[in-house]
């Protein structure tokens, strides 16, 4: 079973359903987290309010996999291109799965504004549990 699972988050509903999933599965199987947020390289001038809100992500995240007894560190990474930055944090850190989550669009839609969860599927060696909502 999986020992050290990445769980990539931006705070959304989908990706909140795909936390709360993959720790469980940690907490059933003994496995530990690291969370991660990915910010742009080159932040625009962002408020106290909009920082605060960013750290709340992880903090949360940290807070749930506490109540679950679930091993969890939190990483905040600056980069352009998060599917890039989510396969480079699981392997810098020894991560056997990569957990996150899928919007579900289908169609023109995909095809067009092009998931960085299928960008994360289609580059990463490391293997990848999708969540989908809905």
């Amino acid at each position: 079973m999986f020992r050290h699972i990445l769980i990539p988050s931006d705070g959304s509903a989908a990706s909140q359903l795909a936390v709360n999933a993959a720790l469980r599965m940690a907490r059933e199987s003994g496995a530990r987290v690291t969370a991660v947020h990915v910010l742009p390289e080159e932040p625009a001038l962002a408020s106290v309010s909009a920082q605060q809100a960013e750290n709340a992500i992880l903090a949360e995240i940290a807070r749930q996999a506490a109540t679950l007894h679930v091993n969890c560190a939190t990483i905040e990474v600056h980069a352009d291109q998060p599917h890039a930055a989510i396969i480079s944090t699981a392997l810098q850190r020894g991560c056997d799965l990569i957990a996150m989550a899928s919007r579900g669009r289908s169609g023109l839609a995909s095809l067009m504004l092009g998931s960085q969860t299928q960008k994360v599927l289609t580059h990463s060696k490391i293997p990848v549990l999708v969540f989908r909502e809905g």
